[in-house]
Order: structure tokens, then C-alpha cells, then sequence
């Protein structure tokens, strides 16, 4: 936000220049995402190490590398999710075992149900 704050303070505004998009990453260039991925971990700095840098490495489908990473940052649209946002949702405790709120690390992780689809998999 620090950032987004600092661009919009620099901005120059020229009467009777129409507005138009621009895509300014250490210059001009054509906006990618690629390069919006590269200004990202600029800011991030992550250890090349790191599980999420070998996930986005791996020769999987991208959906699935997206919904992993998604899973692991916790930025999935679990019931939990969506009640610390502000949306409406009738119970965040409609998990698949119903023992504990919908969250990524208990979908994927600590559900009993999910542990046992997970063994299913794996066999």
C-alpha cells in the first residue's frame, strides 16, 4: 500500500492529455504477467528455497500450481475466508468432517475427511 501510495503521489496530471494505461516496471514495457510477477518478488525477497519458489518451478498444469500456492498462502475462498472478509456465510464451522471452521491449512491438512481422500490418493 506504502508503494501503491508513493505512485499516486508521483503522479503528473496534464490538462487536456487524455488518461491512458501504462505499465512502468524500471521503465516502459508491455505489461506481462510475468513482469507483474517479477515486481512482486522484488518486493518479496524470498529464499530461493522456499517451498512456494519450487512450487511455481515444477512442470505442473498451472491451475494446479496456482490452487497449491493458493492453498499455502491461504488464499483460498474457505468459509473462514470469507467471514474475515466481511461476506456473508451461513456457518464457517460447515467443514467437510464439521468438527472445525473451513480453513485451508484444516481442508488440506488436519481434516479427518480430507486425510483420508488425501490415503486414497496416494495409494
Amino acid at each position: 500500500m506504502d508503494q501503491m501510495s508513493q505512485f499516486l503521489l508521483e503522479a503528473r496530471l496534464v490538462k487536456g492529455e487524455a488518461d491512458r494505461w501504462i505499465w512502468k516496471d524500471g521503465g516502459f514495457q508491455t505489461y506481462s504477467i510475468n513482469s507483474a510477477y517479477n515486481l512482486v518478488r522484488k518486493d518479496k525477497e524470498e529464499d530461493s528455497s522456499s517451498v512456494c519458489c519450487k512450487l511455481w518451478r515444477c512442470k505442473a498444469v498451472p491451475f494446479t500450481v496456482l490452487t497449491a500456492w493458493r492453498v499455502l498462502e491461504n488464499k483460498l475462498a474457505t468459509r473462514g475466508n470469507l467471514k474475515r472478509r466481511g461476506m456473508s456465510v451461513e456457518s464457517s464451522m460447515r467443514c467437510l468432517c464439521g468438527n472445525e471452521e473451513e480453513s485451508c491449512k484444516h481442508l488440506f491438512f488436519d481434516c479427518s475427511f480430507a486425510r483420508r481422500v488425501w490415503s486414497l490418493c496416494f495409494k
